[in-house]
């Protein structure tokens, strides 16, 4: 896959605008192969797998004919999301939904598989698994399949303005 046509489409070109936005200091990597899931990422990049951000999206509703909310859940590659405790967190009484492909990228503006934690809609509710914090360093998706980059836990947690959780990961 060609390099310059990843980093120059448009997920990795909104995270490169956000991050000069604020000054933040973010090299994107495009990849050979994809990152699709956790396993991919880790064995394309050369690291565990728990040092992956998997970036999952959640459609919570207070019912069914009510509002959508956008919600993220920021889990360590080899952990699981434990949907009830997110659910518990959110502290609403209503569901969360696995949504489909539409609204992942009406809602954060990227497609499946390269969902970043940066630069999502002010009203998203982003929750972090505090399990990524055992790496130095942990890699993220950067708007594109092919496309990662690299931070420290803090610095997740700051940028993607995520509630820190030592419950929403099995």
């Amino acid at each position: 896959m060609d390099k310059n046509k990843i980093l120059n489409s448009s997920g990795p070109k909104r995270i490169s605008k956000y991050s000069n936005d604020n000054n933040l200091d973010i090299n994107l990597v495009a990849l050979d192969t994809s990152a699709k899931t956790a396993e991919d990422a880790a064995k394309s990049i050369g690291v565990h797998v728990g040092a992956i951000v998997k970036s999952l999206v959640f459609n919570y509703k207070v019912d069914l004919t009510g509002d959508d909310h956008l919600v993220m859940a920021l889990i360590s590659g080899d952990k699981k999301c434990d949907t009830l405790a997110l659910g518990k967190l959110i502290g609403k009484s209503g569901n969360l939904y696995r949504p489909d492909a539409d609204f992942v990228k009406n809602r954060t503006g990227y497609s499946i598989g390269g969902v970043s934690p940066l630069g999502l809609p002010s009203d998203a509710k982003v929750y972090v698994d505090k399990s990524l914090n055992r790496f130095d360093e942990i890699w993220a998706a950067a708007g594109h399949p092919f496309c990662v980059y690299k931070c420290m836990y803090a610095d997740l947690v700051l940028h993607s303005k995520g509630i820190e959780s030592d419950l929403i990961a099995i």
